[in-house]
Formats: structure tokens, sequence, C-alpha cells
């Protein structure tokens, strides 16, 4: 009798044991996962770039000066269609058609010129204000990283279907990498005041 009573207590004892051990277990997963989930933040990109006030700011002053440089354009194409139709009312081979053949020669060689110029020109400013943009959001989601106590942050962009080619489509599957957030928390917002604190 004494034998069966110590060998249910023994067992009694291990069943509990073991329901401590596998409780205290499950609290210290679940603290580690909050803690953990505490420490991971992260951020869309693709939102701070199309709402942030800064960024708006610079794309209004871009289409203003794309509109000047288009009317600049369409002023030269009218130029060169007036002296074409003025050419035609003047009588070959004179002093003055001369002139205006060569005024119109300089009109339309100067028009591909200056398409070409432009579109250089505002593809450069929009990559220098693009790497600039992108170079002050790192800093201000190192700063709200640092002041929150995150270890890692993370882009968080959902990809957009469907894919405009095949090729846009493996570029998303190759640098979509944050597949799932869980409970990381999102600084987007943060990270967009402090941006938009400079205008």
């Amino acid at each position: 009798m004494k034998v069966k009573t110590m060998f249910f207590g023994l067992l009694a004892a291990v069943f509990a044991c073991s329901i401590f051990f596998q409780g205290g277990l499950a609290i210290s997963k679940t603290k580690a996962a909050e803690a953990s989930g505490s420490k991971i933040g992260v951020v869309s990109i693709r939102k701070l770039f199309m709402e942030c006030k800064k960024n708006a700011k610079y794309r209004e002053q871009a289409r203003a000066e794309q509109d000047k440089a288009i009317e600049e354009l369409q002023q030269l194409r009218a130029e060169i269609k007036a002296a074409e139709a003025a050419l035609e009312t003047l009588k070959q081979g004179s002093k003055d058609y001369l002139e205006r053949t060569q005024e119109l020669a300089q009109k339309r060689a100067l028009l591909p010129i200056r398409q070409e110029y432009y579109q250089q020109q505002f593809a450069d400013k929009d990559k220098a204000w693009t790497e600039q943009l992108y170079k002050d959001t790192l800093g201000f989601i190192n700063e709200v990283a640092r002041d929150k106590g995150f270890d890692m942050v993370f882009e968080v962009d959902e990809p957009e279907f469907p894919m405009a080619s095949p090729d846009e489509l493996m570029l998303t599957i190759r640098t979509h990498k944050l597949l799932y957030k869980g409970n990381c928390v999102d600084i987007t917002a943060e990270v967009m005041a402090k941006l938009d604190s400079g205008n």
C-alpha cells in the first residue's frame, strides 16, 4: 500500500512539475515574443514618398518647371510652323528666302536639342531629389528606431497586383522580403512627421 501511495505521489509530483515547467515555458515564450515584437518596427517607404508634404511640394515645383519647359517647346514649334508658312510666300532663291530658310533650319535643329536637354535635366533633378529624400528618410528611421529601442526596422510595402510585366513580377519576388509583419510597430507616421517638419 505504501509503495502504491508513493508511486501515485511521485507520478502526481512529476505531472505537477511538467505542468509548471510547460506553463513557465509558455509564459517565457510569450514574454520573449512580446519583447521581440516591441523591438521590431516597419516603415512603408512608398507611403512616405507618396504622402509626405515635403515630396508633394517638390513635385508641385517640378511640375511647374516642366509646364514652363513644355510651353517653351510649344512656342518653338509654333515659330517653326509660322516660318514654314512664311517661307512659302517668298520667291525661291531670293535673299529673303535664303535668310528665312537658314532661320528655319536653326529652329528645326534647336527643337530636338532643347527636348533632350529638358528631359535629361528633369531626370537628373528627380534622381538627385529622390536620393536625398531617401537618405533623409533612412536618417529619420534610425532616429525613431533608436528612440523606441528597436533592434530592427523592415520595409513593409505590399506588392500591387496585377503586375505590369513579367520583369516587374520577378523584381518584386526578388526584392519583397518581409512577407509577414505580425505585431511589428509601424513607425511610418512618425518618420513622415520628421520629414515634413522641415517644411
